[in-house]
């Protein structure tokens, strides 16, 4: 028998023996610690921590804690479902009385009326004031009133007076209208010369209105227009009716023509 053995029945014995006189102290297997019974044994070293034992029963509830700090706003959530449709208003205060279709209808002839009789009035005016031009020298053709300043200028010049009048450099559109230009000419004398309101000044050789539209009636003298020196980009009307190229820079009868 070796010792670990005798040990181990010596340490049994006491512990039967004093179980008999104390009570009963347990018997611990596999181990070589010694457990101390009773009042007359010294403290031996703590043992090991033990595993765990099995979850114990559920405790009762305590008590609700304070409330922690508001925390900070989340995200909006999503549309809620639409609301309940709230009940009808109740009805407003009568408003004022609308115009009847008819008597806005009336109101417009009214205004229609008013206009007319201002229509009227500024075209007396206007034809009393073409009556003063006629007098005083102008000859009218057509819609066309002729009429000189009986000032000699360039064709620039010409131009600039005519529109500062409110009309524009004579521009015969037909054979009655450069008969009305001729006629002013007449009276200022033999060989009285005016400006007419068309040049070739943008192309050489094709003679357009001070608008930019070609020409539509002609009455050049014969062998003209011929640009003598290249440098006849304007056009004068003579005291016979006739049409001739001439520099720009001569100084001319100042016709103006007003519709």
């Amino acid at each position: 028998m070796n010792v670990l053995t005798l040990l181990s029945l010596l340490l049994f014995g006491v512990s039967w023996s004093h179980n008999a006189d104390s009570g009963r102290c347990d018997e611990i297997t596999n181990t070589c610690a010694v457990i101390s019974c009773g009042s007359h044994s010294s403290s031996g070293t703590p043992g090991r921590d033990g595993r765990d034992g099995k979850e114990g029963p559920k405790g009762e509830k305590g008590e609700r804690g304070l409330q922690g700090n508001r925390g900070s706003q989340g995200a909006p959530g999503k549309l809620g479902p639409p609301g309940v449709k709230g009940e009808k208003g109740s009805v407003g205060e009568k408003g004022e009385q609308g115009r009847s279709a008819t008597s806005e209808v009336e109101v417009v002839k009214i205004q229609m009326k008013t206009l007319e009789g201002q229509m009227q009035m500024l075209q007396a005016d206007l034809n009393k004031y073409a009556k003063i031009l006629l007098f005083h020298g102008g000859k009218q053709a057509g819609t066309k009133i002729f009429v000189t300043n009986g000032q000699e200028e360039s064709f620039e010049s010409s131009q600039k007076s005519c529109k500062e009048a409110g009309g524009n450099l004579a521009s015969p559109r037909n054979a009655e209208e450069n008969s009305a230009t001729q006629e002013i000419l007449q009276t200022k004398g033999e060989n009285a010369k005016a400006y007419l309101g068309i040049s070739d000044l943008q192309v050489e050789g094709i003679f357009k209105y001070a608008g930019g539209d070609k020409i539509s009636y002609t009455n050049w003298n014969l062998g003209e227009p011929n640009n003598s020196k290249d440098n006849e980009d304007c056009v004068e009307i003579q005291d016979n009716g006739k049409w001739n190229d001439i520099p720009c820079s001569l100084l001319r009868l100042v016709i103006c023509e007003f519709q």
